[in-house]
């Protein structure tokens, strides 16, 4: 009987879809979903690209969540104010 893979368990408890793991990889999601739930032998290089795709998602987020900790500064205590008309919004 197959059991989850790694991959499978990091990307669901991590909310990381298959379309972000495409994007990054090169790999179409198809074949990342049958090489996971094990329906396909994964070849050592689909593994290699995994690792880089996951270390690539990983250095977006902490790119994202230093942006997010940055804006939040900004407002700190003042979350609920209402804020300035924005033309980018």
């Amino acid at each position: 009987m197959w059991r989850e893979s790694h991959l499978r368990r990091l990307r669901l408890q991590h909310q990381i879809t298959l379309r972000e793991l495409e994007a990054v990889s090169g790999v179409s999601n198809q074949y990342i979903s049958c090489a996971e739930l094990g329906k396909t032998r994964a070849a050592v290089q689909l593994t290699g690209k995994m690792d880089t795709a996951i270390e690539l998602l990983i250095a977006n987020r902490k790119q994202e969540l230093l942006l997010l900790e940055a804006d939040f500064l900004k407002y700190r205590s003042r979350l609920l104010e209402a804020a300035e008309e924005c033309k980018n919004e």
